[in-house]
């Protein structure tokens, strides 16, 4: 058999066990199954190319969509049977599906990814933003985690279709505020992209970073943005021989004001070497992502080979020996990592039996995306190891937004 056939097989295997899990969690939660087999038998006939959605942490996303859509059956505005279709891929058949039930005015395509999230508190959120918006409500106007102006609104709702809705509000306000392209795609690679609770606080870094532009090389944003989430957000949870604790952020009254771009360096660079003396830590499970090996003969034939390989790091102790050796914050991840929101790999290079680490990488799971590549000193990727980077993203199916 094809490989190809395999991979449709494999698939719709997929779906139909997704389908079969929808309505065993539509009986436990006592919600009528007849909106969801509506909606199901509809996009069948009408928008199969549905059905080609991802499957991410177990959740078909397009099963996904139609499932959280059944679940708001009383907020529908038309009948299902007036839907004429989308031969759009599954995100535009999404948001097409979604506009037709719950629009009584047109909305952005990219808010249709309410529909098919899979962060349970976070997407449910958006699913109510969505419907209270296609309402006639103005966004700005709805409970939002961060104050949206008039333009901040404007830009949010021009966002591209690819974005997620969180992505998309972070976005328009670095955008409404000055911020530069090359900024704001560097704040939404890190963990804040997503993340807006602190609201006041960050949108006072945005300034602070914005103002400092020239005197802060774009590759120190990620850097800053981990210390400063570090040393005034983060709770991480410690083992100790009574058991796990949680250790509270060390400055959670930490302030921007009369801060000068060299003395937060200055702070950071600090920070950064005090990470690898930070004792206990915590494992997490492995991704389902697969490591990579490759060898390079030298050109002495009794040479060992140069050995190229992408590793997993699934521990603490991990993260903070190879923050360590390229002089970066990877060690305070751990977390992150923990909670399943994020997969660190280490690219190194083996002569013999001594290996060297040459590049950390940081794998967003939810969006199968690599949204960090670090070498030493938080250096940018390039050459071999830059290549490499798009073989092994290439073979793992992962978008690379650095």
């Amino acid at each position: 058999m094809f490989p190809d056939r395999r991979f449709v097989r494999h698939h719709k295997r997929q779906s139909d066990r997704a389908i079969s899990q929808a309505y065993r969690r539509l009986a436990q939660k006592s919600i009528a199954a007849a909106p969801f087999t509506d909606l199901l038998l509809c996009v069948r006939a009408r928008s199969a190319r549905l059905f080609d959605a991802p499957v991410i942490n177990d959740r078909h996303l397009g099963i996904e969509a139609i499932f959280n859509l059944s679940r708001f059956a009383d907020a529908f505005v038309r009948p299902i049977t007036n839907w004429a279709g989308s031969t759009a891929r599954w995100r535009g058949a999404t948001s097409s599906l979604a506009q037709h039930m719950l629009g009584r005015y047109d909305v952005a395509g990219f808010l249709g990814s309410a529909w098919y999230g899979v962060d349970d508190a976070g997407s449910e959120a958006e699913r109510h933003w969505f419907i209270a918006h296609a309402a006639g409500r103005s966004f700005r106007s709805l409970d939002l985690p961060i104050q949206m102006t008039r333009r901040m609104e404007h830009i949010f709702l021009n966002s591209p279709d690819h974005l997620g809705i969180r992505h998309a509000m972070r976005r328009a306000e670095l955008l409404a505020l000055g911020a530069s392209d090359q900024l704001a795609d560097a704040v939404l690679a890190t963990r804040v992209g997503t993340d807006l609770t602190h609201s006041a606080f960050w949108r006072a870094v945005w300034r602070f970073l914005i103002a400092n532009a020239s005197a802060i090389d774009i590759g120190q944003v990620g850097p800053l943005i981990d210390f400063l989430h570090s040393i005034r957000h983060e709770r991480v949870p410690v083992e100790t021989p009574t058991g796990r604790t949680m250790r509270e952020p060390p400055q959670p009254d930490f302030s921007m004001r009369g801060r000068t771009p060299r003395s937060l360096l200055r702070l950071i660079d600090q920070w950064h070497r005090g990470l690898g003396r930070v004792t206990g830590g915590l494992s997490w499970e492995p991704s389902p992502l697969r490591p990579m090996v490759l060898e390079i003969p030298r050109e002495d034939p009794d040479a060992p080979p140069l050995r190229w390989e992408f590793t997993e790091l699934t521990n603490s102790a991990q993260l903070r020996a190879e923050g360590a050796a390229l002089r970066h914050c990877v060690a305070s991840y751990d977390y992150w990592c923990w909670r399943g929101g994020a997969s660190i790999w280490s690219l190194r290079s083996t002569t013999g039996s001594k290996a060297r680490p040459i590049l950390t990488i940081e794998v967003d799971r939810r969006r199968r995306a690599i949204v960090q590549a670090r070498g030493f000193r938080n250096r940018q990727p390039s050459g071999k190891a830059l290549r490499l980077l798009h073989s092994w993203a290439a073979r793992e199916s992962l978008r690379i937004q650095l």
